[in-house]
């Protein structure tokens, strides 16, 4: 390097200027800086600075746009100050698009005239509690269903009445006319469901009409928690968590892909998945891939439990090994992925937009059904889920068999017999599907309840008495006597009698509806329709808020926040420039000169 410094000033600077691209850091050039001249060293930094410009991202990236844009990189290159492209003006630009995006969606819903809230809360990166706030309605030209979010509000009063407020407070901040509040959907936290405190009661207090109604996606993994209670189960689930634990160490995780790859079996699984509490689908998949990479797990426990480490990671390898070898994990482990199986569609259905409280209940109903016929087979459908089991403890010269038993028995089921497979369908198999069950129809009474009064309308012989109590619940929705609207419903039964194709939920049944002939009918078919399922839709928008305020984003402001969710949630709507510069012409504008 000495001796390429005393090359003349021609020969050094190409060769510098190409150490800088190799290595464009400030250290390198302060390393060359003792053996320069200082006029050289000023020299290469002047041509450093032009090579590497570094303006921040959002300007290089409008930039590049430039390139194949002639329009933009004439305002980027014009002479002047005010390109807009400065954070004052982005804001403002990101302010306007979000009051455009969120007038067109109030419009949306203040036309349907019959709409519910959807909220649910998360602490974002920066621990603040951000409350998500999404409408559900039906657009009454097209009999759709629509659930749109409105906007992310941060609060730090997470009390019933203060969240209450919070809610019905920025609806009217929206421009949402509050007197088409039909129903309010959260999940089951005493603070959202509480009877006599929480918010649905005091939103109840200012809307009669907006019935609650629990989280079916939620009312549903409470099902499987509960249901998972059984000992067996439980420890089942507890040794698949560990063992996923176990496996995310590098080292550990390459021994385990190396017995995969290694494998004789065909396997579309790679590694094991996270088991959560409160995530029906996960949890399935969890304990599906387990089960199909069973005997690659086992292969790579017996690897890392043979390593001589001074920590103890062979021994919990050996630990681990001997519990997922027992008879009643192996048994756990297959019954409970059968069980999974059959909740599994109607966890993902919940979560769809276009299901209506009638087809949620119709499909919990069939599944609890089908689980029904399968306990009522029970002897033959856990024969065989035991041959499967008996295969693959064969396999690893792990036969199944019964515990110990004694004459006094209080931890588990004392059952006298030798058949291991009498033993495990009575001990594990039976009480997992009955507890299953019982746990469907008790959390579901409530909304099966609320769709008591509607199921008239679907009924060509449904009650009168029904039809009349419904009516006088929602009364506020007819401006015929009662006498008219009996008439229509009469009417419209019997249009249900002629029709060899009948309606399932509400929204086949609206689309079937003249609304001019049978108006009353149609906006109680409206309100069924629009009456909340899940929360899935604010469960959605919390994956982009945490993709838009990250680790190095965490001191966004709440006005930016709001405006490029919206803009990220909302990019299929079109955006006019028209619009934006009709929304920034409505603000006053202040600019600060610089004396």
């Amino acid at each position: 390097m000495v001796g390429t410094l005393r090359k003349n000033k021609r020969e050094i600077l190409p060769i510098f200027v190409q150490k800088l691209k190799e290595r464009p850091n400030e250290s390198s050039i302060l390393g060359f800086k003792k053996n320069m001249t200082y006029m050289y060293y000023k020299y290469i930094i002047i041509h450093y600075n032009v090579l590497y410009e570094n303006d921040g991202n959002f300007r290089n990236i409008l930039k590049y746009r430039a390139l194949g844009d002639a329009n933009l990189k004439k305002i980027l290159e014009s002479p002047g100050r005010i390109k807009y492209i400065s954070s004052t003006s982005q804001d403002a630009i990101i302010d306007a698009c979000n009051s455009v995006l969120l007038s067109k969606i109030v419009n949306r819903v203040n036309k349907a005239k019959c709409f519910t809230v959807l909220v649910d809360e998360t602490a974002d990166i920066a621990g603040i509690e951000q409350v998500s706030i999404c409408a559900r309605y039906v657009n009454r030209e097209t009999c759709t269903l629509h659930e749109n979010f409105l906007q992310f509000v941060p609060t730090a009063d997470l009390t019933g009445k203060g969240l209450a407020t919070l809610i019905l407070d920025n609806l009217k901040h929206f421009g949402i006319e509050t007197q088409y509040l039909r129903g309010q959907g959260f999940d089951g936290a005493a603070a959202m469901s509480g009877k006599y405190n929480g918010v649905q009661y005091h939103i109840k207090q200012a809307h009669p009409l907006a019935v609650y109604i629990h989280c079916s996606a939620h009312y549903l993994n409470l099902a499987v928690s509960s249901s998972c209670g059984i000992q067996s189960i439980r420890n089942c689930l507890g040794i698949v968590g560990k063992l996923r634990d176990f496996f995310i160490f590098p080292k550990r995780k390459a021994v385990l892909s190396l017995a995969i790859e290694q494998s004789e079996n065909v396997l579309s699984k790679r590694s094991l998945k996270r088991s959560c509490e409160t995530r029906w689908i996960e949890r399935y998949y969890s304990i599906n891939d387990f089960l199909e990479l069973f005997e690659s797990v086992v292969e790579a426990l017996d690897i890392i439990s043979e390593w001589n480490d001074t920590s103890d990671t062979s021994h919990k390898a050996q630990s681990l090994r001997s519990s997922i070898l027992q008879s009643e994990f192996i048994i756990a482990l297959h019954v409970t992925s059968k069980v999974f199986g059959f909740g599994l569609p109607l966890s993902k259905q919940f979560q769809k937009i276009n299901i209506d409280l009638k087809m949620a209940m119709s499909l919990a109903q069939d599944t609890s059904d089908e689980l029904n016929a399968f306990r009522e087979n029970a002897d033959s459908e856990f024969h065989e889920i035991f041959i499967k089991a008996k295969n693959i403890a064969n396999k690893f010269e792990s036969p199944l068999k019964i515990p110990r038993i004694s004459n006094v028995q209080k931890n588990r089921m004392n059952i006298k017999t030798d058949d291991p497979e009498k033993y495990y369908r009575i001990s594990i198999f039976i009480p997992f599907i009955d507890s299953f069950i019982n746990q469907l129809k008790t959390r579901f009474i409530d909304h099966k309840t609320i769709l008591n009064g509607f199921q008239s309308l679907f009924d060509t012989k449904g009650s009168e008495d029904d039809f009349i109590k419904l009516i006088d619940t929602y009364k506020e929705e007819f401006n015929s006597p009662t006498s008219v609207v009996l008439g229509e419903f009469k009417l419209w039964q019997r249009k249900l009698s002629n029709m060899s194709d009948k309606p399932n939920n509400a929204i086949d049944a609206l689309n079937i509806c003249n609304k001019d002939m049978y108006p009353g009918i149609f906006n109680l078919l409206q309100i069924l329709a629009t009456l909340p399922v899940s929360t899935a839709s604010n469960e959605r928008t919390f994956s982009k808020l945490k993709l838009i305020k990250t680790y190095l984003r965490n001191t966004i402001s709440e006005n930016r926040l709001h405006g490029l969710a919206m803009m990220s949630i909302y990019r299929k709507d079109s955006l006019l420039p028209k619009d934006i510069l009709d929304e920034l012409s409505k603000k006053k504008r202040r600019l600060d000169f610089v004396l």
